[in-house]
């Protein structure tokens, strides 16, 4: 099928009817190339203010943002050393080891290998991943903008935008009023913001580059009508279901819907995108497939399904996704300019439109998990506010600024624009100093704390429990490779139980009988004794008969449970 030239000046200028030229010069990657290294030395500063601000009792943790979920991922890197296929480690029930996740996997076995450790491994991660969404992105914008000037300002728009949630944190100064959890999320949800999640999220960065990827080969093999980029796009595909499985529910309906919109356009079956859309899902549903599986396997895996609104992330309401989305997102939509018909539309501007539009649904599907469905929105949001500052604002524009030129008018609009949308991501760049500045947990721990996580990596198995307190215990899958009773609100079973029984195990109110009870339901084997713990109580377990101290180093101290030692004295 040739697309269609659009013939309508309300539309975006044709990006369709290609020369045999090739779409990128070297001169322009490196271009693209300098400046994603400047974004990624950037924002590489605040971990090296972590790092050399740490003090001496302390050790910065290695990240900066969302520590559950990350030690979380750590842990499964932990695990992949030696397995394929890992336990849920966060919480003291044994858990089939089920989960696979290429990212993590493909980490844990390079630790391995190389012996470098968690920490390096993420800030390795982190800049590949960085330069990786925003090569993805400027590819996409290429295949849709042959002017470079526009995959420029798409580009960027895509890499450095952010919402206006910048409002809050000026509501909150000059009210004293905290920011509300519903607002904060529009200030504080990364899936949709590049750079935010190039600063702290990795994965996260993978798989909004790997969607762009994915669209831009839809997008060439609908020109070429060659399934070679079908091929491609579904090899694509899978890496990011083996990441992400989640995120096929963004692949899937958006070619669905480019697919309908095509067909209704020209009505006649789409036979190519039909071939497309069924080799990407054969070859790419299966680690989808597996995901759902195992929480039907294995009970553990239904339980921290269950728990994913334990954390109260779900897509902001739509009178909130203005401030979400941003300044930029708004343009798209003026650019989306409903009352050309289909027939008037080429295939990308078709495409671009399915991308954009499909977001609106999926982002509220009654899913756990619908927060991430924002994945990728941007970098579509910015192509069309590219679109929207040529069919909308430059009109605007030509009419009280008669000389100026267009290429000025538009270079004037686009900075205008960018000074517009990257607030956000400065005020989230800013706090992260302000954040760290103050060098607490769980960012920072104790290197008292850190010891006792040394000692028990050396003497627990994989099925051996530790018990601390939620700040403490978060930690230690991934540094000792022992359960932990209380880690993660999902990924702990019984989340709220488990964290009323450590609160009430170090306090005064139980009785030993009771306490034991405790160690005893999933034979808890350590306990980790640091001020976090002593904040919750006033209990001496130097006191309890059935906890031996093992260790001690300052204000950390391990406890061996010894509840078998006891009951085997007291039968004697």
């Amino acid at each position: 099928m040739v697309s269609k030239v659009q013939s309508s000046p309300a539309i975006a200028t044709r990006t369709t009817g290609r020369s045999n030229s090739a779409l990128f010069t070297r001169r322009e990657w490196l271009y693209v190339g300098v400046f994603i290294l400047f974004i990624l030395m950037l924002t590489a500063l605040p971990y090296v203010f972590a790092y050399r601000s740490a003090p001496p009792d302390r050790q910065f943790m290695g990240i900066m943002v969302n520590i559950p979920d990350h030690f979380q991922y750590l842990s499964w890197m932990r695990e992949a050393q030696t397995r394929v296929l890992v336990p849920n480690q966060m919480t003291p029930e044994d858990s089939m080891p089920l989960l696979f996740n290429f990212l993590w996997w493909t980490l844990g076995r390079i630790e391995a290998l190389t012996g470098l450790d968690y920490a390096t491994l993420y800030q390795i991660t982190r800049l590949l991943a960085g330069g990786f969404v925003m090569a993805a992105t400027y590819f996409f914008c290429g295949v849709v903008f042959r002017n470079r000037t526009k995959r420029w300002i798409a580009f960027l728009i895509g890499s450095l935008g952010g919402g206006l949630g910048w409002i809050w944190v000026i509501e909150k100064y000059l009210t004293g009023n905290e920011i509300p959890l519903d607002k904060s999320f529009t200030l504080f949800t990364s899936e949709p913001n590049t750079f935010f999640n190039v600063l702290a999220f990795p994965h996260f960065s993978i798989a909004a580059g790997l969607i762009a990827v994915v669209f831009g080969l839809v997008l060439l093999g609908q020109r070429s009508q060659n399934l070679r980029y079908a091929w491609l796009a579904a090899a694509v595909s899978l890496l990011l279901s083996v990441q992400h499985a989640y995120d096929m529910f963004i692949i899937y309906p958006v070619i669905g819907l480019f697919a309908l919109f095509v067909w209704m356009r020209d009505r006649r079956f789409p036979l190519y995108l039909f071939k497309l859309g069924v080799i990407v899902v054969l070859v790419s549903m299966w680690p989808a497939l597996q995901a759902f599986l195992i929480t039907t396997v294995d009970p553990v895996m239904r339980g921290v399904l269950a728990q994913f609104d334990n954390a109260g992330a779900f897509t902001p309401a739509p009178y909130y996704l203005p401030f979400l989305m941003g300044l930029s997102w708004l343009l798209a939509i003026w650019a989306l300019d409903i009352r050309t018909p289909l027939k008037d539309r080429d295939d990308t501007h078709l495409f671009v439109v399915a991308w954009f539009l499909a977001h609106f649904v999926l982002v509220y599907l009654p899913m756990d998990f619908q927060i991430h469905m924002l994945s990728g929105w941007q970098i579509v949001a910015g192509v069309l506010a590219t679109i929207g500052l040529y069919t909308r604002v430059l009109p605007l524009l030509r009419r009280f600024f008669k000389n100026r030129s267009q290429t000025q008018l538009i270079r004037i609009s686009a900075s205008v624009l960018l000074l517009a949308i990257i607030p956000v991501n400065l005020y989230l760049f800013a706090w992260r100093f302000i954040d760290l500045r103050r060098a607490e947990a769980p960012f920072y721990m104790p290197t008292d704390t850190i010891a006792a996580y040394d000692y028990l990596e050396t003497q627990v198995q994989s099925d051996d429990v530790v018990l601390s307190s939620l700040t403490v215990g978060q930690f230690v899958p991934a540094l000792t490779g022992a359960r932990a009773y209380l880690a993660h609100w999902a990924q702990t079973l019984d989340f709220f139980t488990k964290r009323d029984n450590v609160a009430a195990f170090f306090g005064t109110e139980l009785t030993d009988a009771q306490r034991e009870a405790i160690l005893q339901e999933f034979g808890v084997d350590y306990i980790i004794y640091t001020p976090e713990e002593q904040a919750l109580g006033d209990f001496n377990l130097d006191d309890a008969p059935y906890l031996e101290a093992v260790f001690n180093s300052g204000d950390a101290t391990v406890y061996a449970v010894t509840l078998d030692t006891v009951a085997l004295a007291a039968s004697d």
